[in-house]
This record gives structure tokens, sequence and C-alpha cells, in this order.
């Protein structure tokens, strides 16, 4: 799978990524990876140098939820999430090797994360996907009135409703309908007191479920709120580890990066040995900015000292 750029983000449509009823197509780069995370999961992989390397996690996603995406690479990349139809999602809050957003699912179905190097530089990633629902949310409206309930398969449906402020007929509940217009009641709901309430129903297939919801009189407004208990979701792991392209600490200058930017403070800087033993430490202090005094190491510099330090600091 790709890492998430120090640089920048791209999205963008990915023509031909999806084929025919959504089904992702095979790899087709040296190097390309695919793998299914479901609805919740964490991706481990790599993008190396090799021209063209893009890798592809599915994401099965229903209508009307949240994905919750963290993603965060050591290098720059292209990140691309496409819907079902392969139409690209626009991502928000991006910035510099990681990508955090929150995005309402409007069509159900498989999404696909592509990851690749936007300057061909290489590294590490990690990805991680949550499905997430609200589990409550208000619904209201002024006489008969049918309301929306988007569901996962196995979640249980309740709803309370009751008169709006200043209404004074109590409405019923005439029916519940899932997504094939079968009925879920075998007849209305009356009012108990002032509210009238729908005991947990289980949704047997995912998608939009209709609760009809309407006053006597016809004409009074009434305000509800939707409760969904939503089934745990094991959540998966995946693994798509290529191999990077071997770095070499003295014919790719990691260890000319090192002497420039350490050693004047630290000896071991001018030796292969030397950074073999504190690389890793010198490598975080790099990123935090707080080595050398000032910081300024370049993204660049730092991708390359981690491809290193990932292909087993070869000489």
């Amino acid at each position: 799978m790709g890492k998430m750029g120090i640089g920048r983000v791209v999205i963008a449509i990915s023509a031909g990524i999806l084929g025919v009823a959504g089904m992702l197509q095979p790899a087709y780069a040296d190097g390309d990876a695919f793998g299914t995370l479901g609805a919740s999961g964490i991706a481990r992989g790599d993008i190396s140098s090799r021209v063209g390397e893009t890798d592809r996690i599915a994401i099965a996603l229903d209508a009307g939820a949240t994905l919750q995406l963290n993603f965060h690479a050591s290098f720059v990349a292209d990140l691309i999430l496409s819907d079902p139809e392969g139409i690209a999602v626009p991502l928000s809050g991006s910035s510099g090797a990681r990508v955090r957003a929150n995005l309402l699912v409007e069509k159900a179905g498989l999404y696909e994360l592509a990851i690749s190097s936007a300057d061909g530089t290489q590294g590490l990633y990690t990805a991680s996907v949550k499905q997430r629902w609200a589990r409550t949310f208000v619904i209201q409206g002024t006489g008969e009135q049918i309301a929306d309930v988007p569901m996962p398969a196995g979640a249980k449906l309740a709803c309370v409703v009751g008169p709006a402020r200043g209404a004074t007929d109590v409405p019923q509940l005439l029916q519940l309908e899932d997504p094939g217009g079968n009925a879920l009641l075998a007849g209305a709901i009356a009012p108990k007191g002032r509210v009238t309430k729908l005991p947990p129903t289980v949704a047997s297939v995912a998608g939009v479920y209709h609760l009809t919801v309407a006053p006597a009189d016809g004409t009074s407004g009434w305000i509800g709120r939707v409760t969904r208990t939503i089934p745990h979701v094991v959540s998966t792991s995946l693994r798509l580890t290529n191999g990077l392209e071997q770095v070499s600490f003295r014919g790719d200058g990691v260890g000319a990066i090192f002497a420039r930017q350490c050693a004047y403070c630290h000896g071991w800087a001018t030796s292969l040995d030397g950074v073999r033993s504190r690389g890793r430490t010198a490598l975080g202090k790099m990123a935090g900015g707080s080595m050398p005094p000032g910081g300024g190491v370049a993204r660049s510099e730092l991708a390359l000292v981690k491809a290193w330090i990932a292909t087993g600091m070869n000489p």
C-alpha cells in the first residue's frame, strides 16, 4: 500500500479502478498490492520507488454511516478514495504525512483507497478505517411524514415520538418498512400517555428503513428520537508489504545527510557503525525538529533515512 506524503495528498478520479458490478480490478504494476478491510480495520504496507506502484484497499461501507479514516506514511504520497462508481471522494483536512477524515457515506458498496508515491520516494504507511454510526438522532415533522433511517444489517432500531412544542395531539407510528418495502409492523402503534414508542426492531438487511409518523388530527407537529443499537464489528488486519528498494548508506547519500546535519555536534555521525547504532534515535529528533539545533532537515532527507532504516541499514 502507499505512503502518505510528506508534501501533499492528491485526490483525483482513478479511471478503470472499478470493474463490472463494483468488483476491483487486479493490480497492474510491478509491486502493486491489493486487499480488503471490510468496514473496519488497519492496513500496513509499503510503496517502493518502482514507477507506477500503487496499493489498493477495498472498504465495504453502508450508506448513512460515517467513514473514519486515519492515514500516515513516511513519504510523499498520492491518496485517492473512490466510491462504488469509481468517482473520487474529496478528503478534507489532509496535510503533511497524515490524513484524518470523517466522511458521510452517501452510497452503499465497495469503496477503494489507492495509495502511490507522488515523487518517487518510498517508505512505509499505515491506513486505519472504521465505519461509525450515530447512536441517536432526532426526527421531526408536521402531519403525516415518513422518516428515513439508514441502518446496517443486524442493528436494532427503536424510536420514541411525542408532540412538538405547542402541539396537543400525540402522534402514532403507522408503519415501519424495510429497504425492500416490506411492512415490519402488524399494525399502527398507538400512543401511551404523551409518547408513542417503537420497541427495538432488528434490521435484517442493510439499507434505508422508512418510519411513518402521523398525528390523529393530521396537522400537528411532532418530534422524536431514533436509537440505533449497532452490533460489534470485528476489526480486520491487512499487510501489503512487497519490499522496498534497498537504500545504501554511501551510494544513496544517507551518510552525507548525517555528516552534514549531525557531525559537527556528534562524532558518531561520521561512521556507518555509529549511525547504525544511533540512527533511529537521531531520526526521531530530526523529524521532531530538535536535531540539528533549529531543525530544518528536508522532508526528502527524512524519507531517505527512514527508507534506509526500513531496508536494513545497508552500507
